[in-house]
């Protein structure tokens, strides 16, 4: 099998959490366009529906989708050049770019500053546990949007077995602790601490989230012709966090409704 660039995309249901989140129909919609702009791309679509650890209490999805990517692409056999984790919260606008051409073959990720009370209570909660090392928050990524290759193996490898070690203290910080995240922080500390070096310099329209705000979802008056909504007409990436969970699903369509013949006149 040839060597291609790979969207790895987590979707993994926990139908525990389904009212929490409103359902899992949303997958649909991300799913969609990411299969789209793959094949734009060339790029191999590769879907994480079934769960490597069936215990979704112990293996939450968020951390499988980073402790067992490698697992998994080993055990389809498939060949890569550079893998994308991208959440099933994401969906690539038609045009996106191909972002695969501007990581400079690094670990690529996007700064993560929407939340900043959330993201300085979930750095100081996992603190201790990381012997107090003094994390750069303005160096900050989301894990739901990473581009890495080969050579971070050894790197998710150590990061597995750090979770597989102290599950249960993860366990505990997560839901009696901190109450702050899953694998996201944990992450950051892991990358910090074992000086990866980071390519942080994509634009943020590679992250475009928020979109329940009116200063996003608005268009420009001053341009009469042009109704475009400012998340559609500037985002590269839409990231549908940061209101409600159980509204995703809702948001995600109207979205798709209103964008969808822009993909299907190219060909989806």
């Amino acid at each position: 099998m040839s060597h291609k660039n790979v969207i790895f995309w987590p979707a993994i249901k926990n139908e525990k959490l389904s009212g929490k989140y409103g359902g899992f129909d949303y997958f649909e919609y991300s799913k969609k366009t990411w299969e789209f702009w793959c094949d734009k791309n060339n790029c191999l679509f590769v879907e994480f529906s079934n769960p490597a650890e069936s215990d979704l209490f112990r293996y939450r999805p968020n951390w499988q989708k980073s402790i067992f990517v490698f697992d998994e692409l080993d055990r389809r056999g498939i060949n890569y050049d550079q893998i994308a984790l991208m959440d099933s919260t994401t969906m690539p606008k038609w045009d996106c770019p191909n972002f695969f051409d501007l990581t400079k073959n690094k670990f690529t990720a996007w700064r993560d500053s929407d939340g900043i009370d959330w993201i300085t209570d979930s750095v100081e909660g996992y603190k201790s546990f990381f012997d107090n090392f003094e994390l750069k928050t303005y160096n900050y990524f989301s894990s739901g949007l990473l581009v890495f290759n080969e050579s971070h193996r050894e790197f998710f490898e150590s990061f597995k077995k750090l979770y597989l070690d102290n599950i249960d203290t993860f366990i505990n910080l997560q839901d009696k602790t901190v109450r702050k995240g899953n694998e996201q922080t944990p992450l950051n500390y892991w990358a910090q601490m074992k000086n990866i070096d980071i390519n942080l310099d994509l634009s943020h329209s590679f992250k475009l989230t928020h979109m329940q705000r009116n200063s996003w979802l608005s268009h420009n008056w001053q341009l009469n012709n042009d109704p475009t909504p400012f998340f559609i007409k500037y985002g590269n990436i839409w990231v549908f966090n940061g209101f409600p969970k159980d509204q995703r699903t809702q948001i995600m369509s109207q979205v798709w409704d209103a964008v969808k013949h822009l993909y299907e006149r190219l060909g989806k």
